[in-house]
């Protein structure tokens, strides 16, 4: 494994031990480059995964501050709603047509995002999500093999999340997620019914366990009509 993810690996475990608590500062850069014996630079690439992530924040004359919250507050939310368990709870049928489905390397950035290295497989599978007969989305997702190694292409099919609490007895209970909007491609038309002058909804995420582990890296594109998203922000 690279330094720089063993480091970060390291600073996450005591941010979420609670080591390094929620609103403060972790020490100073020149403290955690003596303490690892590594370059200025390596620090930097292990800090900037969890800025990524959503760990951490880095502000000019403020230091590094924590963002993210505790095991015991992170057990404590309820799982990601997910869009099967969402839109089953109102009666509504949720399926997916799978396009792609196999076991490959993934490109360096999510390798980073999922902590792995390049050189660790992860399941990479791409599928069409339909609500009753409407498609909502076209999802690519990617998850490591070394956390979920009897995952099949028939959970590929079904809800994940569900698989994973079944599998794993963990919760997938946060996410960090950005938003987009994209001209829509040929795939898109053909598979959410898009003219060739509508857009795309994208959203790219990072979902974590309750243990803090990051397990899925998923970009999802949605038929611009049908995405909906509602987020309530607090302030500690």
């Amino acid at each position: 494994m690279r330094r720089y993810i063993q480091i970060s690996n390291i600073i996450k475990e005591r941010i979420l031990s609670g080591e390094y608590i929620t609103g403060e500062k972790i020490p100073y850069g020149h403290q955690l480059c003596a303490e690892f014996a590594c370059s200025k630079i390596t620090l930097n690439n292990a800090l900037d995964i969890l800025v990524q992530a959503g760990f951490i924040t880095r502000q000019r004359g403020l230091g590094t501050i924590v963002k993210t919250a505790s095991p015991q507050q992170l057990s404590a939310h309820s799982p990601i709603q997910g869009v099967s368990r969402l839109h089953e709870s109102q009666g509504v049928e949720v399926h997916s047509h799978l396009l792609h489905f196999d076991i490959a390397f993934p490109p360096g950035e999510i390798a980073s995002q999922l902590a792995m290295t390049q050189d660790q497989y992860a399941w990479h599978f791409r599928r069409v999500r339909y609500v009753g007969n409407d498609p909502l989305s076209i999802e690519e997702t990617w998850i490591p093999v070394k956390i979920l190694p009897d995952f099949t292409r028939q959970a590929a099919l079904g809800s994940v999340y569900l698989f994973v609490e079944q599998s794993l007895k963990k919760i997938p209970c946060s996410s960090h997620t950005q938003f987009y909007s994209l001209p829509s491609d040929r795939e898109a038309q053909e598979w959410l019914k898009l003219q060739v002058n509508e857009p795309v909804s994208v959203t790219l995420s990072v979902t974590y366990l309750n243990d803090g582990q990051p397990f899925e890296f998923c970009t999802s594109r949605y038929h611009y009509q049908r995405f909906n998203y509602n987020a309530v922000v607090q302030r500690n």
